[in-house]
């Protein structure tokens, strides 16, 4: 289980993927929501360590407001994110 939440969290980081939870309306399912509420154990310094893609965390928090998954299913957002993610790491 470990494992599994660990690849999921990071994968919150690809902006392409929030764009296709978004599409296929997994924010608008209860159970999801509750599922990401959960993750946020993952913010702990004991669990983090773990995470390549610390950017996830960030994404992690913000997909608690409905504003912010409501805008993932825009082009545009997912444009946003990727290019604040590419120069983070580019400096």
């Amino acid at each position: 289980r470990f494992q599994l939440e660990l690849e999921f969290v990071q994968c919150l980081a690809n902006p392409q993927y929030l764009q296709f939870l978004a599409q296929q309306q997994y924010f608008s399912d209860p159970a999801f929501l509750n599922y990401l509420a959960y993750l946020q154990y993952w913010r702990r310094p004991e669990y983090a360590k773990h995470l390549i893609y610390p950017y996830c965390l960030r994404i992690l928090e913000l997909l608690q407001y409905a504003p912010f998954r409501a805008a993932c299913a825009s082009a545009d957002t997912v444009k946003f994110i990727h290019s604040k993610e590419f120069w983070h790491w580019r400096a």
